[in-house]
């Protein structure tokens, strides 16, 4: 017995360090729209320099290097300063996607997304707008040890 506890213990140390690590890499490219065999094609380039009304595309290239699956994963971005999210723009296979208006405090579905104002001493509730939002979290059940995934958006330069 005292055989089996011993070995019990040093294999405790082994199963403590065993864990599922996620990173994340992210990319920022520019828009441009180019002719290509006579036509106007969209193609993404390395965001230098940017202007208003330029669009830009933030890509999340993530994967666990750990030796454990990661589950209930969240990445969590925030919308880039002086930039406005473009509807509809987010990507995530296998993720759910939500949005904050708090500085990613708390994040729900756009549908869900209000705030209150006050009118004439009455609070009154407000759906949020694309403008508002703050943070993007994409939401992945299990992600496999060596497995690795993507989620983008998009937005718009003030």
């Amino acid at each position: 017995m005292k055989y089996i506890l011993t070995l019990a213990m040093m294999m405790l140390p082994a199963m403590v360090w065993a864990a599922p690590e996620v990173k994340v890499d992210i990319t920022a490219e520019k828009i441009v729209m180019v002719e290509k065999d006579g036509k106007v094609v969209e193609q993404r380039a390395v965001a230098n320099e940017v202007l208003p009304g330029d669009e830009l595309v933030y890509t999340l290239a993530y994967k666990n290097v750990g030796d454990q699956p990661a589950r209930d994963i969240n990445i969590d971005d925030p919308i880039p300063n002086d930039t406005v999210y473009v509807v509809d723009s987010a990507y995530g296979p296998g993720s759910e996607i939500f949005f904050s208006i708090d500085g990613g405090k708390t994040f729900k579905q756009p549908s869900l997304l209000s705030y209150e104002v006050d009118v004439n001493g009455q609070k009154m509730k407000r759906k949020a707008s694309p403008e508002q939002y703050t943070h993007i979290r994409w939401s992945t059940r299990e992600v496999g040890v060596g497995k690795s995934g993507v989620a983008s958006f998009r937005v718009r330069v003030k």
